[in-house]
């Protein structure tokens, strides 16, 4: 079978005009449900550092869906987990294809706490999103509020 000049500018053709992927195509989408937020050295007031957080991710795509636990706790001798760009690792995976999450600095502000979810499928390359989780917040007792998740949060994760 023998290729012609035409055959060839028109395979060529038809692959350019193809739609190329756009950036913030959605890849897959995560629930972040039963969310807990421990805040501790309150001072008398209703804000103070968060001390330790988990959640669960239940990631929905092609392939099917998963489900992941996420908690993080401050290292002993320090009153705060540490925000973005610390990353905390959630559990499965490997170290090449996992989940992990970011508080952004804005956490615990108005009962919301702001995550980032990343679902890393390959060195440094993965998908991610931002998230606002609603929480309602509790006395806890020895000066710690208690917050929890008062509705399930779901997210498209982009490239």
């Amino acid at each position: 079978m023998q290729f012609t000049f035409v055959t060839v500018a028109a395979l060529f053709g038809a692959a350019m005009a193809a739609p190329a992927p756009q950036a913030n195509e959605t890849k897959e989408s995560v629930q972040i449900t039963e969310f807990h937020a421990r805040k501790s050295h309150l001072n008398g007031g209703l804000t103070g550092p968060v001390d330790h957080i988990d959640f669960n991710i239940i990631a929905s795509a092609e392939a099917g869906t998963m489900g992941f636990v996420c908690t993080a706790s401050a290292v002993e001798g320090e009153d705060s987990l540490k925000f973005k760009p610390n990353s905390y690792r959630c559990n499965g995976g490997d170290d090449n294809h996992h989940y992990s999450f970011e508080l952004n600095t804005a956490v615990g502000d108005d009962n919301k706490f702001s995550l980032m979810i990343i679902h890393q499928i390959a060195p440094a390359f993965g998908f991610w999103t931002n998230v606002e989780v609603p929480t309602y917040c509790h006395a806890g007792g020895a000066e710690t509020m208690i917050c929890q998740q008062v509705a399930d949060v779901t997210a498209n994760l982009h490239l």
